[in-house]
């Protein structure tokens, strides 16, 4: 699913944030990528889903060399990943609306709209949410909200950041026990945190990100 070798990635001041990254991570597995605060694990997701370009190394996604996709192919992968960000806010609308908004943008019907919108409420525990405007959502319900509309497009890949942040140990057990869910219906999972990681939580493998390199924990 992803395969990453020599990469490279330094700030416009010539600073270096990512050194010479190899990670491999296989269809289906569940990885995690642990280090502390400003040791690049929000731009090597960026990377990993398009949405930054890299600048040295190779990034092959679904067998796609991400440094030399042109903008509507980069467009197109994108689609195929599912992204929740830091702190991640929702639309002012309801639950249900958050999600049929992105799924409707993406191209979906009406009724494939409501169906997929549901399916994904129903995985992450927030069906009977659906009404709710989500801004009136507690902390850990955002987070499953945001897994959600991850969800939602049936992506090959999820990308994950922080998705235990500003949660109490008991809900971060509850998150880590959702991913656990997801990644047991085949999914592929990349999860960057600070840490702790949950005991729930049941990643594959884990790897530090540290002073701009990747290795195992």
């Amino acid at each position: 699913m992803i395969q990453v070798s020599e990469l490279h990635f330094s700030t416009e001041d010539g600073i270096k944030v990512l050194e010479d990254i190899h990670l491999h991570v296989d269809r289906g597995e569940y990885v995690v990528l642990l280090g502390p605060a400003s040791a690049g694990k929000t731009l090597l997701l960026g990377l990993l889903g398009a949405l930054v370009p890299p600048q040295r190394g190779q990034i092959l996604v679904h067998g796609r060399n991400v440094a030399r996709l042109g903008r509507d192919r980069a467009l197109e992968l994108r689609r195929r990943i599912g992204f929740l960000p830091q702190g991640f806010v929702p639309l002012p609308r309801t639950v249900f609306d958050n999600l049929l908004f992105k799924l409707r943008v993406f191209g979906n019907d009406r009724d494939d709209a409501e169906e997929k919108a549901l399916l994904a409420l129903e995985t992450v525990g927030l069906i009977r949410e659906r009404a709710t405007y989500a801004e009136d959502l507690p902390p850990v319900e955002r987070v499953r909200l945001g897994l959600a509309l991850a969800l939602c497009g049936s992506p090959l890949l999820l990308l994950l950041d922080e998705p235990f942040d500003g949660l109490d140990p008991d809900e971060q057990e509850s998150v880590g026990s959702l991913l656990a869910k997801i990644h047991d219906r085949r999914s592929t999972l990349v999860v960057a945190t600070r840490g702790p990681i949950p005991r729930s939580a049941q990643a594959d493998r884990v790897f530090s990100l540290i002073d701009g390199r990747v290795t195992p924990s």
